[in-house]
């Protein structure tokens, strides 16, 4: 079994056809109307970096580091973060999940991230802080138009790099985060 890294353009086809068709089922709801023959996993826009652990051509399991500024009471934050974590049913609970999660934050870690920060289901909480995101289990975000958000229900994770984002926490905790997306990663 191998990991590997890609950016958008490197995705070899194959891999991308795999990734895709598992999003199609499990998260389909990124796949309707207008985006109904989406050939794309993430926007471009979001700079993402796949990370796929593949064995005899077949995708085991995959996420994708993404990042963007982020504006939040006052300060810009470089925010990286997950999206796209998926590992097939056949290969689950055998830590393949936690092997590219753990290496996509040890790549953020690395990286010019004041902060990292994605959203996922609260029951998945305990899996992501085993790899060092924290559930901010009081904070809000809101996304969609300005004047008239809607409240996300996913759980908020982050992790806080530089000095910037460590001084900022207190404010995500307590402040209404606005993602400026349809829908959060």
């Amino acid at each position: 079994m191998k990991l590997l890294t890609y950016t958008n353009q490197e995705f070899p086809a194959d891999l991308k056809c795999q990734v895709l068709s598992f999003l199609r089922v499990v998260f389909w709801e990124g796949f309707t109307g207008e985006n109904r023959l989406r050939d794309w996993i993430t926007a471009e826009r979001h700079h993402p970096l796949h990370f796929v652990l593949v064995e005899n051509g077949l995708v085991v399991s995959h996420t994708e580091v993404v990042w963007k500024y982020l504006e939040h009471a006052g300060q810009t934050y470089k925010t990286y973060g997950l999206t796209g974590v998926l590992t097939f049913p056949s290969f689950r609970h055998e830590g393949y999940g936690l092997q590219v999660v753990r290496a996509a934050t040890d790549w953020i870690a690395a990286s010019d991230a004041d902060i990292g920060m994605f959203h996922c289901d609260p029951a998945l909480q305990g899996f992501y802080a085993r790899c060092g995101w924290i559930p901010m289990a009081g904070a809000v975000t809101l996304t969609g138009p300005r004047e008239s958000p809607n409240v996300s229900s996913e759980r908020m994770m982050m992790q806080f790099f530089t000095e910037k984002g460590r001084q900022g926490r207190e404010r995500f905790e307590r402040l209404p985060v606005y993602f400026d997306e349809d829908d959060t990663w």
